[in-house]
Parts: structure tokens; C-alpha cells; sequence
């Protein structure tokens, strides 16, 4: 379960918690990095694209701030879930 809370730093401050733990700067990378090199296994170059598809992704995602329909139709990955899959603690 993903959850967010207010934070302490400024009035729009927001802490993630994922299954109850506050997720780190590190700790998000370190998935984002295990998910390169899983795309680069199961997707290996010169014949694909390995990571690089994802990244693209991800970048689109960040510029946009949104995991939109369109995005998601535009790297041909299924939408698994409508709307945020977030459920926001309030203080």
C-alpha cells in the first residue's frame, strides 16, 4: 500500500510511506535502479531496447508529473490502475 502524508518543511510537504515505512530518496532509487537492470536481462541490446525504453518512460512521466493514459498507451503498457493508487493520511 502506497500512502501519503503531510510533511513537516512546507504546507504542501508530502512524506510517501509504502506498506507503512517512509520511503528514501535512496531506497526509491534503488528500486528504479533494480528495475533497469531487469529491463536490461529480459530485454537485452543491440536486439531491444533494455533500459532505455523505461527510462524514457519515467522521464515522460516526471516532465508530465502524471502516469497518464496517454503515456502509458504511448510505451504500450496496459493501465492497471485508474486513478492514484494512494491513499492519503491526514494529520
Amino acid at each position: 500500500m502506497i500512502e501519503i502524508a503531510p510533511g513537516k518543511k512546507h504546507p504542501q510537504d508530502k512524506i510517501i510511506f509504502v506498506n507503512g515505512h517512509q520511503i528514501t530518496f535512496e531506497e526509491l532509487a534503488w528500486v528504479l535502479v533494480t528495475f533497469c537492470h531487469n529491463e536490461e536481462v529480459i530485454y537485452p541490446k543491440p536486439r531491444y531496447q533494455g533500459a532505455d525504453y523505461f527510462k524514457r518512460f519515467l522521464n515522460e512521466c516526471m516532465d508530465n508529473l502524471d502516469v497518464s493514459q496517454e503515456i502509458m498507451d504511448k510505451y504500450k503498457l496496459p493501465k492497471k490502475i485508474h486513478g492514484l493508487p494512494i491513499k492519503k493520511i491526514k494529520n
